[in-house]
């Protein structure tokens, strides 16, 4: 097998503060966090021509860089983390960021040629709302923009506990709901897992993960079917005195794994998420022969723990997500494995490879997924202060 490696090809983009990226055919939209700001770049490729290990033939490589589209300035003091791209059923294109500071949503149009407008429409946290930390800060901290299917948006408050959900009226996003978890458990990240048929569109039987990023723990969130008919179940109530139960007939909590962090005057926090495929790990398809489920449905789930600075694997079936081994046992099915630095920011799934951005150790570090699901170490490459990873070219 030939191991992925990683190269320097200089700075394709000096954009200040880019910590958050995502690409959209040759566009990189980026979130400037530090100035308040979000940029689109285009990807520009180039040929450069270099040599093998043994000096013979030349080899060909595609490097990349990216040139400024626009830029366009938020609010002051929102301080955006992360962004993802949404459309109105007018088939309108919209940026959404999420501001961490000032708990806020922003929406920006995208307009021809991937031009980033001015603030079309912002809409503010709810400052009576928060959780019991010293870390929530008794405000609003907007974290992540998840877009679904089926139209709706949701993103996390971390300094409320709530996941808020919106649905598009006209090309305005409207606030239609939330889920409330547990006090203190600062909902982080949210991603989409496939459920047992495979099926990620309107319709389908796919669930929300979760990153609680004080709680330690991943969420497994279900869509609720009305109709008593399909995926999910009917809740009476999201919470105990039924204050949530709007929020309860769009999704409820199926599920709430630990992911053992280490308490103390450190504490550790759960900070991103990748999900392998067991069909891309899986050395011989006859493993998977009278499995009911695809194995594109079921794999591990890989969740960089902060503080402690490991990466600790799950398992999710296609409907449940489950421990390995008990949390304080040592080896990769327990405590997990070293991320290969400090402050595990972001852990990014390409294939069977995954890339962590050790943020504070300024290193990139490279796992392969075994067949069994074990998070192998393939090496450490030096990058500054990495807080997000994009392929851009492949690995």
């Amino acid at each position: 097998m030939r191991l992925p490696t990683i190269r320097p090809a200089g700075i394709a983009s000096d954009v200040p503060s880019p910590s958050w990226l995502l690409r959209e055919g040759d566009t990189v939209f980026a979130v400037l966090e530090d100035t308040d700001e979000v940029a689109s770049l285009r990807m520009v490729y180039r040929d450069v021509v270099g040599s093998d290990k043994s000096g013979g033939d030349s080899l060909k490589n595609r490097e990349v860089t990216l040139e400024e589209i626009s830029r366009v300035k938020l609010p002051a003091k929102s301080e955006p983390t992360h962004a993802a791209i949404a459309v109105d059923p007018q088939l309108g294109r919209h940026l959404i960021t999420a501001d961490y500071a000032d708990g806020t949503v922003c929406v920006l149009p995208i307009g021809a040629g991937d031009v980033l407008g001015p603030v079309a429409q912002v809409l503010q946290g709810d400052p009576e709302h928060h959780g019991p930390l010293p870390a929530q800060e008794g405000r609003p901290h907007t974290h992540w923009i998840l877009p679904l299917a089926d139209g709706r948006v949701l993103t996390t408050d971390l300094g409320a506990d709530r996941i808020y959900i919106h649905r598009w009226v006209g090309s305005r996003l409207v606030r239609t709901g939330f889920v409330s978890l547990a006090p203190g458990t600062g909902p982080r990240d949210i991603h989409v897992l496939p459920g047992p048929s495979g099926e990620f569109g309107e319709g389908g039987d796919w669930r929300i993960a979760v990153v609680d990023e004080w709680g330690c723990t991943v969420t497994i969130l279900e869509p609720v079917d009305p109709d008593g008919g399909g995926i999910g179940r009917t809740k009476e109530s999201g919470g105990e005195d039924g204050k949530d139960k709007e929020a309860a007939e769009e999704f409820w909590v199926a599920q709430t794994v630990s992911l053992g962090g280490d308490k103390g005057q450190h504490p550790d926090q759960a900070a991103s998420l990748a999900f392998v495929p067991d069909a891309l790990c899986l050395a011989d398809p006859a493993e998977n022969q009278g499995n009911l489920v695809s194995p594109f449905s079921r794999g591990h789930v890989y969740v960089g723990l902060r503080g402690s600075e490991r990466i600790v694997t799950l398992y999710w079936d296609g409907s449940k997500l489950s421990r390995l081994a008990k949390e304080d046992e040592n080896g990769w099915k327990g405590r997990g494995v070293s991320s290969g630095g400090k402050r595990p920011r972001h852990i990014k799934a390409v294939g069977n490879i995954l890339i962590v951005a050790n943020e504070i150790s300024d290193n990139l570090s490279l796992f392969r997924a075994a067949d069994d699901g074990e998070p192998v170490h393939l090496g450490d490459y030096p990058a500054g202060s990495p807080t997000v990873v994009l392929p851009l070219t492949g690995i």
